[in-house]
């Protein structure tokens, strides 16, 4: 690069997108903080797990040396290590049969919280900053918070998840086309304690997780998200159960309603399965939701306001490729920083535009295939020839829903609405 001027990145969400893409900038050294408009520490409840399969590699590239190594302390299980034959299995949820072994090589599965920390780490995070507006003027782009702050930078990225400002910015004139659509699929998701011997059951089935479909239409994934204690009683899983609703399912996020409902759902399932949810205790927290997404369109930031994470492709999470691309933005738009001529605002922008072709593109294909892979893990005769079971959480690459909409698995259009 050539002599460094003073540069300076805004980055909107303290996610996973938002502090890998602030700890690239540091490595560039471009000045960044990082705007995030929850607390810290956050006031959600929730501290989901998620994993990361195909994009591993790729991690160690955005990070300062030494922090790599210290993944290792947010994974769910230590006592867990994952190797070249590891598998995330998938059984028939009414007779818990092995359906199929999916290839989980080196996968790895993270609590957020912890992760999170670990990426934070060196990073100026503001917390309690909720944008509520972004304007341009020549190679500038100005941020402005509900409680007033005003920053300026020479670049913004919203990476502050699905319902992201920055998008309804970038497509103010057009905001149908920044829009989320709504799945037909919903979900419930908890963390829980089950009882001792049901728990015992699931860690024996695989010690870190399971994918389970029901002939009925209900998926249902168990993982593990806190096993250290030596009382199986004390054992804490992620469970989520999900299936296709035409209509809104009237749980309005209320714990019990929701709990009662899956609860009664879970009867046609298999011990372990059954059980393990007819235990979950009451008072769990207990989330609901109908899922959503928005397949990737080209933008127009001036190469001043761009997005990354969920923010450029908000996904359906049914194979587990939400964070794999996240990273794959953040490394994509790395490789363009080091490309840089020179450090300058007019650079910057060059960059961020190469960075943007690459994202539109496999952010739309990527977003359709897992609307469709969605879709086709509850249609039981075509359960086969969906994403999961053909190709697993792999990275699929492929171009035959490039440019188009979202089908099902059996090649018809996805009732969809604006969300």
């Amino acid at each position: 690069m050539g002599s460094i001027s003073p540069l300076k990145a805004i980055v909107i969400g303290a996610g996973s997108a938002g502090l890998l893409m602030a700890n690239i900038f540091k490595k560039a050294d471009i000045d960044v903080t990082v705007f995030e408009q929850d607390s810290n520490p956050p006031k959600r409840h929730r501290d989901w797990s998620f994993g990361i399969y195909w994009a591993q590699s790729r991690i160690e590239e955005s990070l300062p040396p030494g922090t790599h190594a210290r993944i290792e302390t947010a994974v769910t299980d230590p006592t867990y290590k994952s190797g070249p034959n590891s598998v995330i299995p998938i059984f028939n949820g009414s007779t818990c049969e092995l359906m199929k072994n999916l290839d989980a090589a080196y996968g790895i599965r993270l609590k957020r919280r912890a992760w999170l920390d670990v990426i934070k780490d060196g990073i100026d995070v503001q917390y309690e900053k909720r944008l509520v507006s972004i304007s341009t003027e020549d190679n500038e782009v100005i941020a402005t918070f509900a409680d007033g702050h005003v920053e300026r930078g020479n670049l913004l990225i919203g990476a502050e998840g699905s319902k992201s400002v920055t998008r309804d910015w970038l497509f103010a004139s057009s905001p149908k086309d920044g829009a989320l659509i709504n799945s037909l699929a919903v979900a419930t998701t908890t963390l829980t304690t089950v009882d001792p011997e049901t728990a015992v059951a699931l860690k024996k089935l695989h010690p870190l997780y399971c994918i389970i479909f029901n002939p009925n239409g209900l998926y249902a994934w168990f993982s593990a998200q806190d096993t250290s204690s030596p009382d199986p009683a004390k054992w804490t899983f992620m469970v989520i159960a999900t299936w296709l609703a035409n209509e809104d399912t009237g749980l309005d996020n209320s714990s019990e309603a929701i709990l009662n409902d899956v609860k009664i759902r879970a009867q046609v399932m298999a011990y372990p399965f059954k059980e393990a949810i007819a235990s979950i205790p009451r008072g769990t927290k207990m989330w609901h939701a109908r899922m959503n997404y928005w397949p990737t369109r080209p933008w127009d930031g001036k190469g001043t306001v761009t997005l990354a994470g969920d923010a450029a492709h908000p996904m359906t999470f049914h194979r587990g490729q939400g964070l794999g691309n996240a990273i794959t933005d953040v490394t994509e738009l790395q490789t363009h920083l080091r490309a840089m001529a020179a450090h300058t605002p007019a650079e910057l922008a060059k960059a961020v535009r190469a960075y943007e072709k690459e994202v539109w593109e496999r952010g739309n294909e990527v977003v359709l295939q897992n609307a469709d892979n969605t879709l086709a893990v509850h249609d039981w005769e075509n359960i086969t020839e969906s994403g999961l079971f053909a190709a697993g959480v792999v990275r699929e690459v492929s171009t035959s829903t490039k440019g188009g909409e979202g089908v099902n698995s059996k090649g018809k259009m996805a009732e969809e609405k604006t969300a």
